[in-house]
């Protein structure tokens, strides 16, 4: 008969399985087929021109208080790199307010118009940001090479395929006009297994932090469809939500407040489940002879810290995407209750609740699973769970060799019992 350590992993890998095959029909039943949004027949945008600034003279004018302008100008005299006339000089007059300090030889980004009269007009719409993005980018998967090497190859490949399923088809199927909340779903069980096998591995740790993950969304979806509901959420105090909504007839904003909730959920569980499997099968590793209420309660101290570090992480993440709303309302007077109690915050502080217990939910049921996993593994399964960990492992004595106590006395062998120097775990 086999362990019982091996037949709760076997039956996971047949639960995760399940919502591997449930993704993947899914993605080809939701995949959006022909053109995502119709064709009106107006005429497609022309693309911008890249011009790079060759002399800057600002102009101090009048400003004025009341609309909140500084009055300055800026006379530009700028070189075309593309477009039809490319190689050209051309002069331009703006306004500097919104616009950041015009330095020569920055590039900038210009649409060219006609006016009524049909003369060409071109019009600075933004900086050239893509070099400096691009170098940022290097430096980052530079130094996620550097450091983690393969296992850090393999997560950067995970990243890639996250980011091709959100704008592939999570978004493209959502303008199509399926439920945001079921595209994101499956966008997010087929994220979730892919990248966790690729980063981590299939094996015992990775398959319990699978389930793990998965349920903690599910009940994350769950308190979301609840919350929203209740606190009466629409989706309208974003500005960007209803600008989509006039850019995609028949856009549910509601279902998109929860779809954002999915994504962004899946996000901080998967490193908070894997990180919860890695500690217990670490433990474990450590000491073979550890019993699961042991196992469970020594990875539960770290879960208990990362749970409080990960939650005031969401809080502040939170709080920071909305620095600029609060400063608004402090600064208009407005009550500390009826800020609250605005939808625009409301929104901010379901989804941080929401998020936060889908997370808590997440670390006890993962390292119980995990756990169950972990002592039922036959005594010379290889190692696993190394490396990953937001929070101090309590330290477990390693046991003897089998005759390291020969010939020692009654009291030496005292000291070579395992777990003697472990700290109480209650």
């Amino acid at each position: 008969m086999a362990p019982a350590g091996l037949l709760t992993y076997r039956r996971l890998l047949g639960v995760v399985a399940v919502l591997a095959l449930a993704a993947v029909i899914g993605l080809v039943w939701l995949w959006p087929r022909g053109p995502v949004l119709p064709d009106d027949g107006a005429p497609p945008l022309e693309a911008l021109v890249e011009g790079e600034i060759h002399e800057v003279t600002l102009i101090q004018g009048e400003p004025d208080e009341m609309i909140g302008i500084s009055g300055e100008l800026a006379q530009l005299e700028v070189d075309l790199l593309d477009g039809p006339d490319a190689g050209e000089r051309i002069s331009l007059e703006i306004n500097t307010d919104g616009f950041p300090e015009f330095r020569v030889g920055d590039r900038v980004m210009l649409d060219r118009t006609f006016d009524v009269d049909g003369e060409l007009r071109y019009f600075i719409t933004d900086f050239q940001r893509l070099p400096t993005l691009f170098w940022l980018l290097a430096l980052f998967v530079v130094t996620v090479l550097v450091i983690s090497r393969w296992h850090g190859f393999r997560s950067l490949l995970g990243l890639g395929i996250s980011l091709a399923i959100v704008v592939r088809f999570v978004v493209p199927a959502i303008i199509a006009g399926t439920s945001p909340p079921v595209v994101a779903l499956v966008g997010a069980m087929a994220v979730m297994i892919v990248t966790l096998y690729l980063a981590h591995g299939v094996n015992e740790m990775t398959t319990s932090a699978i389930f793990g993950t998965a349920a903690a969304l599910v009940l994350t979806v769950l308190l979301g469809m609840f919350f929203i509901d209740r606190a009466r959420i629409t989706g309208f105090a974003s500005d960007d939500a209803v600008f989509a909504r006039f850019a995609v007839e028949g856009l549910d904003l509601q279902g998109l407040v929860l779809a954002g909730l999915i994504i962004a959920a899946l996000g901080v569980l998967d490193d908070v489940t894997i990180s919860q499997a890695s500690t217990v099968f670490a433990l474990h590793d450590t000491n073979r002879q550890l019993t699961w209420t042991e196992l469970f309660a020594r990875a539960m101290k770290v879960g208990r810290d990362h749970i409080a570090s990960v939650v005031n992480t969401l809080f502040l993440a939170y709080t920071g995407a909305s620095i600029a709303l609060l400063l608004l309302f402090y600064s208009g007077g407005v009550s500390g209750l009826e800020i609250v109690n605005s939808e625009v915050l409301a929104e901010e502080i379901v989804k941080t609740v929401v998020g936060s217990l889908g997370l808590i939910a997440a670390v006890p049921f993962t390292t119980a699973l995990a756990a169950s996993v972990a002592v039922g593994r036959p005594p010379d399964a290889p190692p696993l769970g190394v490396g990953h960990h937001h929070g101090p492992v309590v330290p477990v004595g390693r046991l003897p060799a089998p005759d390291a106590d020969a010939g020692r006395g009654e009291g030496d062998r005292g000291s070579q019992r395992p777990d003697r120097d472990a700290p109480d775990d209650r």
